[in-house]
C-alpha cells in the first residue's frame, strides 16, 4: 500500500500535532540514536522498543501516530523519504543509529536485520540468533539500503534497521525476561561498537 503523503512537510500540513500525531524524543543527541519513525499506533510497541534499548546512555526518537484504528496508516511515510526535521538534527550528532520497525506478521516470532552498516547487522545477527530469536534473510523492500534511509542518515552514512514481527514485538513488551534478553543483547553490540567509533 503506498504512502498517502510522500514527506514530512506533507503530512503536517494535513495532519494536527498533538491530535493525530506526536514527535518525542529523549532530550538531548548523543553519539547513539534509536529511531522509531512509525511509533505509536502506526507499528504498535516500536516506541516502547526504541526507548528500552537506548535506556538512559542513547538518544532516541519517536515519532507516534495518535489516531483510531486504522487511520495510522496514514502517517506512514517510508523509511527513505523520512524527513522530520526533529530527527534530522539529532542524526547530525548521531556516529550509530538503529531504527526499529514494524512487520505485520502477527503469528510468528522473528525480525529482519537491515540497514547499509552490515558488519554491525551481521553482528546482532549471530548475537540475537545465539539468545534464541529469530533472525530471517531481508526480504528486498525491508533491506534498508538506499542512502537516503533514515537508518543511513547519521554521520557514517551506515545504520542499521531492525523489521520485527508483530508477534515478537507483542512478546517483547509482555515478557519482561524476554525483553531483557531481546534489549540487552543489543544494547551490549551498540557499547561495543560505541567504542570503535572514531569522531
Amino acid at each position: 500500500m503506498p504512502d498517502c503523503y510522500s514527506n514530512f512537510k506533507e503530512l503536517q500540513s494535513h495532519e494536527q500535532e498533538g491530535q493525530d500525531y506526536r514527535i518525542s524524543f529523549s532530550g538531548e543527541w548523543r553519539p547513539v540514536l534509536i529511531i522509531a519513525p512509525h511509533g505509536g499506533r502506526i507499528e504498535p510497541y516500536t516506541t516502547e522498543i526504541a526507548k528500552w534499548i537506548a535506556g538512559e546512555e542513547f538518544a532516541w526518537y519517536s515519532f507516534e501516530g495518535l489516531k483510531d484504528g486504522v487511520g495510522n496508516r496514514k502517517l506512514h511515510i517510508t523509511s527513505h523519504n523520512f524527513d522530520e526535521p526533529v530527527v534530522l538534527r539529532g542524526l547530525k550528532e548521531a556516529g550509530i543509529v538503529l531504527t526499529v520497525h514494524g512487520l505485520k506478521d502477527s503469528s510468528e516470532e522473528f525480525l529482519m536485520i537491515g540497514g547499509l552498516d552490515s558488519a554491525f547487522g551481521l553482528e546482532l545477527s549471530s548475537a540475537l540468533q545465539v539468545q534464541g530469536f529469530s533472525v530471517k534473510q531481508s526480504e528486498p523492500r525491508y533491506q534498508g539500503i538506499r542512502t537516503t534511509n533514515i537508518c543511513n542518515c547519521g554521520r557514517t552514512g551506515k545504520g542499521v534497521q531492525l523489521e520485527i514481527s508483530f508477534a515478537l514485538r507483542k512478546r517483547v513488551f509482555e515478557d519482561i525476561a524476554y525483553r531483557t534478553r531481546f534489549v540487552d543483547t543489543i544494547r551490549a553490540l551498540i557499547k561495543q561498537r560505541l567504542l570503535n567509533v572514531v569522531d
